[in-house]
């Protein structure tokens, strides 16, 4: 079974070429999801791991849709993504959670604030729900939150 991985970062295809080099069963793409999606046909699943958050909003349909198009009948799309707690109050007590988890973490305050800005505006959450609708329109069934822990969520859709 042929696995295809897609990366734009170049450090991160680097990485990703040093780990996989001489594997015939690893496809490496460096693909702007935005425009473009690797050749695959009747997947049986595709992982969505901290993506589509970084997908502009204004493209994240059709790269839903190219997804489920990319599977086979009963193929399995299984996302997990950063999501806003609804009400703010709601949101502002998750991040103040996950800050406080950081810094258990060893992560210094300075540290966590200097990644939220470089992370302002080029990681964009949505609503849980927001995001089950993406799924809905595209075609997917039995949607389902099989996990939720602070501002993340992971979901698992049957095409």
């Amino acid at each position: 079974m042929l696995r295809h991985l897609v990366e734009t970062s170049p450090p991160m295809l680097r990485v990703l070429r040093e780990r996989f080099a001489g594997r015939a069963d690893v496809a490496i793409h460096d693909l702007d999801l935005r425009d473009d999606f690797p050749p695959v046909r009747d997947a049986a699943l595709v992982l969505s791991v901290l993506t589509l958050q970084f997908v502009p909003i204004e493209c994240r349909q059709a790269l839903v849709q190219r997804i489920h198009d990319s599977l086979a009948p009963g193929g399995t799309l299984l996302i997990i993504e950063k999501v806003l707690g609804a009400p703010p109050l709601t949101q502002d007590l998750l991040v103040r959670h996950y800050h406080a988890h950081k810094s258990s973490h060893g992560y210094t305050a300075e540290q966590i604030d200097r990644k939220r800005l470089a992370l302002q505006g080029v990681l964009v959450p949505v609503a849980a729900n927001w995001n089950v609708r993406l799924l809905e329109t595209a075609g997917f069934h039995h949607i389902e939150c099989y996990w939720r822990h602070l501002n993340f969520a992971a979901w698992i859709a049957k095409r």
